[in-house]
């Protein structure tokens, strides 16, 4: 009797339960502008990332990161160090690399991390779209 008593509790309470549902936003509008991401959050969601088994998933996770506006300098270089240090190919790392320096908000700490870590590319031809992408970003300024 008390097992066909819990049981019966257990159902009421699943049903009672079932119909409730949490939603947590962890992004928040800036004053009038873009989402601005958490940066832990992103900083994580990087790593996270990394952590993919192939180059490819990885390259576009970090390529679905550098496209979103409102990016802290801080998650931009740690971003450029990530792509840099966990793609293997060139062409993965140019992707990512362009892509965030096509975004509006790319930060001068992320080019300057881009430009210092340059080397990590291994073809000069991936080094000079690279340089030419932020040179032609300067000149629309």
């Amino acid at each position: 009797m008390n097992k066909s008593l819990l049981v019966v509790g257990l159902f009421v309470s699943a049903i009672c339960l079932g119909d409730c549902v949490f939603i947590v936003d962890e992004e928040t509008r800036g004053p009038g502008g873009p989402v601005v991401y958490s940066t832990d959050d992103t900083i994580a969601e990087i790593d996270a990332v990394g952590k993919l088994p192939f180059d490819s998933d990885r390259e576009q996770g970090y390529k679905r990161i550098a496209e979103r506006q409102g990016l802290s300098p801080e998650v931009q270089v740690h971003l450029v160090e990530a792509a840099l240090g966990r793609l293997s190919f060139d062409n993965a790392k140019e992707g990512v690399l362009l892509t965030l320096i096509e975004n509006p908000d790319f930060s001068s700490a992320a080019e300057r991390t881009i430009l210092e870590k340059l080397d990590k590319l291994a073809f000069a031809n991936s080094k000079k779209k690279i340089l030419k992408a932020i040179s032609d970003r300067k000149n629309r300024s």
